[in-house]
């Protein structure tokens, strides 16, 4: 059963768009960091530094992912905030703390609402397209067929 639900696993993220899969990547460091927040205060300090550590390495897959050349100075301004990001999660592990987490939290909530309206626009333009190209028509009942007239 389990190599099941890993092969629809990885049906499904093979099928995403390359915006769903950063959204994903965004609700996945999201849940860690406010697992590791809860557990900081819990005081479970093994337990938020292991969720901590898994939102540590999301955001540097979306680091090393980033695509200098086709993003140019968004790519490079997402570079700065992610280095950012993981510096403070560094600093949140080492400490135990959980309001550096939450304005990471705060801040990949603002970058997903974009990514987000990234994905809306990127859908309203290819509905656009689709209805403004004609529809197939379907051949005639005697396609293919040798018609001889006199």
């Amino acid at each position: 059963m389990k190599n099941g639900f890993k092969t629809y696993q990885v049906t499904q993220v093979m099928g995403m768009s390359q915006v769903d899969l950063i959204l994903t990547v965004y609700k996945g460091t999201i849940a860690y960091l406010e697992q590791a927040a809860g557990h900081f205060r819990n005081r479970q300090i093994a337990e938020g530094k292991t969720a901590g550590e898994k939102a540590r390495r999301c955001l540097v897959h979306l680091y090393t992912t980033l695509d200098m050349e086709k993003g140019e100075a968004i790519a490079l301004h997402l570079g700065k905030l992610y280095a950012y990001m993981i510096e403070e999660i560094d600093v949140a592990v080492a400490g135990a703390n959980c309001e550096p987490l939450n304005n990471i939290i705060r801040l990949l909530h603002t970058i997903q609402e974009g990514w987000n309206g990234l994905k809306s626009q990127t859908s309203a333009e290819s509905t656009a397209d689709a209805a403004s190209r004609p529809a197939a028509v379907a051949p005639p009942d005697n396609a293919g067929r040798l018609a001889i007239t006199a």
